[in-house]
C-alpha cells in the first residue's frame, strides 16, 4: 500500500509535552493541576486506552513491514459530548492544517495530518477515491468507537486549476472529534507508520495533542472586531458584471444554453490578519440551518456557511437537494409571508429550480434502484435569504462498489452552481468570468473507511489569507433575468460573510471603507 505525501510530523502540530514519555504505561497525564475544569472533559486525564492504541500501532507496524509501505494506525473511542464551537480557538491555535464541519446533523473538528491525498486534473475525484480505498483497506483500526466515524476530510476546487489550495486535497487528521446524527461523540487518533522507522513515540504525541485540544476547549470565540481602514472592492465592478449578465441572457435567448450561474468576488482588505475561529464562531451564531465549514492548509483558509448539501451516502441511501432561486427575508412577519408566497409563485424561480431538480433526478436514476423527489418544491428559510428547495433521495443499486466520491463526481457541478447543459455552459463561464473560482462552489466534506460520507457545496464562502478575504457569490441566469435584480442578489449573498468579518457596509459601487 502506498500513502502519498505523508508527513509524519506535519507543521504546526504540538510536540510531546513533559509528562508523556515513550514508555506509554497506563493513562498519560496531559495538563498541570492548574488547568480549568471543563464539563464533560477531565482536564487532568483523558482516559485513552494507551496499551490498546499501542497494540494497534504494533499491528500497523507489522502490516507496514509486510507491504513495504506506510500504513495508517487509528484508535477510536466515544467521549463525552463537547460543543464544537468550544474547539474552534484551540484547534487553530495548535495547527495550520485544520478542518471544520458543523451541520444541523453532525460535526467534525480535526487537526493535523497523518496522511495527505492530493490529486490534480479532471481525474481528481477518481484519484482520491482509488488512493483512499487502498489506504483504508490496509489501515489498522482499533478501539470501542464506531467504524463509521469520519476518517478522511477536505474538498475540491470548483474546476481543476492550480490555486492557493490544491485542486483536490483530502487528508486523515491526527486528531478528530466527530458528533454523529445520533448525538454520540467519537475521538479518533491516527498516525502513519513508516516501515523503515516505526516511531512508537508518535502514539504519545498524538495522545498529547488530543489532551491539549480537549482540555483547552471552553467558550465560543469572540466575534471579529470592526477595524478602521478596512476596504471593500467588488470584482468585477457592478456595471461590468451587469453587462456580463446581459450577455448570458442573450446567449440563453439564442439557445446556446438554458441556464448559466455567474459568480463575482468581493475583496475585503483589513489592516490585521483575520482570525479564523472568530469568523467561524460568528457564522455559527448567525447562520442557523447551514453547514459551517473550514479547510485550512499552508496559511490559507477557505471558510463559509452553506445551505446546500451536494450529496450524502449512508447505509446504502444517497441524499441530495435541489436548491435554487433566491428572495430576501421580510422586515415584518407580514412582509416575510408575502415574499415567501411570491417566491413559490415566481415563474422564473420555478424554472430555475426545476432545471436543478431534473438533473439530480436523472443522475440518481443512473445509480439508484429507486429515486424519491417531491412533486412540488418548498421554501427553505435562512436568516437573510430564502430559496426553493426539493430533497432528492435514492437507494443505491450497487452499494458495495459505490463510493460517495462517485456521487460527488457525478453531480458536481450541479446546475445550481454551473449551468445547463453542463459542458457548454461551463466552457462559456470559464471564458467569460474574469477570475478563477478556486474552491468556491466546490465540494467540501468528509468520508469514512466504508466509502460513505457527506459533502456540501461551498457557498456563502470566502478565502482568507492574512489580512485579505476574498468573498464569492453567484446567481443563476435564465431567460428573463434582470441584471439589476441579480446584482442585488449577489450583495445579499455576500452579507453573511461580511457580518462575520465585521464589515457593516460598503459603497453602492463596491469601493469604499467599511
Amino acid at each position: 500500500m502506498h500513502l502519498p505525501n505523508i508527513d509524519p510530523h506535519p507543521p504546526g502540530t504540538d510536540s510531546r509535552p513533559p509528562g508523556i514519555d515513550s514508555r506509554l504505561a497506563g493513562t498519560a497525564p496531559c495538563l498541570p493541576d492548574t488547568a480549568p475544569r471543563l464539563p464533560g472533559v477531565d482536564p487532568y486525564l483523558l482516559d485513552i486506552d494507551l496499551p490498546g492504541f499501542l497494540e494497534v500501532h504494533a499491528k500497523a507496524t507489522a502490516e507496514s513491514r509486510n507491504s513495504a509501505s506506510r500504513t495508517l494506525a487509528t484508535w477510536r473511542q466515544e467521549i463525552d459530548p463537547v460543543d464544537p464551537a468550544w474547539l474552534l480557538a484551540p484547534v487553530f491555535a495548535r495547527t495550520r492544517r485544520a478542518f471544520v464541519w458543523v451541520s444541523p446533523e453532525s460535526s467534525v473538528i480535526a487537526m493535523g495530518s497523518a496522511a495527505d491525498f492530493v490529486e490534480r486534473g479532471s481525474g481528481r475525484f477518481a484519484g482520491i477515491r482509488a488512493s483512499w480505498e487502498r489506504a483504508a483497506q490496509n489501515a489498522v483500526a482499533g478501539g470501542p468507537g464506531r467504524r463509521g466515524t469520519p476518517s478522511l476530510v477536505g474538498g475540491f476546487a470548483f474546476a481543476p486549476r492550480p490555486g492557493p489550495l490544491p485542486e483536490a486535497l483530502m487528508w486523515v487528521p491526527r486528531v478528530l472529534v466527530a458528533r454523529d446524527r445520533d448525538g454520540r461523540t467519537t475521538l479518533a487518533l491516527s498516525v502513519s507508520v513508516d516501515p523503515g522507522n516505526p516511531v512508537q513515540d508518535d502514539v504519545a504525541e498524538v495522545v498529547a495533542q488530543a489532551c491539549g485540544l480537549l482540555s483547552a476547549a471552553g467558550g465560543r470565540p469572540c466575534p471579529s472586531p470592526y477595524l478602521a481602514g478596512t476596504t471593500v472592492t467588488e470584482f468585477p465592478p457592478a456595471a461590468e458584471w451587469k453587462a456580463l449578465v446581459a450577455r448570458a441572457a442573450d446567449q440563453i435567448g439564442r439557445g446556446r444554453f438554458d441556464k448559466a450561474v455567474l459568480a463575482r468576488q468581493l475583496r475585503v482588505t483589513s489592516p490585521c490578519p483575520y482570525d479564523v475561529p472568530s469568523v467561524l464562531g460568528s457564522l455559527l451564531a448567525a447562520q442557523s440551518g447551514t453547514t459551517v465549514f473550514a479547510v485550512a492548509a499552508g496559511g490559507h483558509a477557505f471558510v463559509g456557511a452553506t445551505p446546500e448539501r451536494l450529496v450524502s451516502l449512508h447505509a446504502g441511501r444517497a441524499r441530495s437537494m435541489s436548491l435554487a432561486a433566491s428572495m430576501p427575508r421580510g422586515a415584518t412577519p407580514a412582509e416575510d409571508a408575502r415574499l415567501r408566497a411570491a417566491l413559490l409563485e415566481d415563474d422564473k424561480s420555478r424554472r430555475e429550480q426545476q432545471v436543478v431538480t431534473d438533473m439530480l433526478r436523472h443522475a440518481f436514476e443512473q445509480v439508484c434502484r429507486e429515486v424519491s423527489v417531491p412533486a412540488e418544491p418548498h421554501v427553505l428559510d435562512l436568516p437573510n435569504l430564502r430559496h426553493l428547495h426539493s430533497r432528492v433521495d435514492g437507494e443505491i443499486a450497487d452499494p458495495e462498489n459505490t463510493s460517495v466520491l462517485d456521487l460527488v463526481e457525478r453531480l458536481h457541478p450541479t446546475p445550481a452552481v454551473g449551468g445547463h447543459p453542463r459542458k457548454g455552459t461551463l466552457d462559456w463561464i470559464a471564458s467569460a468570468e474574469p477570475f478563477d473560482r478556486g474552491w468556491y462552489a466546490g465540494p467540501v466534506g468528509w468520508m469514512n473507511t466504508d466509502q460513505e460520507g457527506d459533502f456540501a457545496v461551498a457557498l456563502r464562502s470566502a478565502h482568507l489569507h492574512e489580512g485579505t478575504a476574498t468573498l464569492y457569490a453567484g446567481c443563476g441566469i435564465v431567460a428573463g433575468s434582470d441584471p439589476d435584480v441579480e446584482l442585488q442578489e449577489t450583495r445579499l449573498k455576500f452579507r453573511p460573510m461580511l457580518n462575520a468579518l465585521a464589515v457593516p457596509a460598503y459603497g453602492p459601487d463596491g469601493a469604499g471603507t467599511s
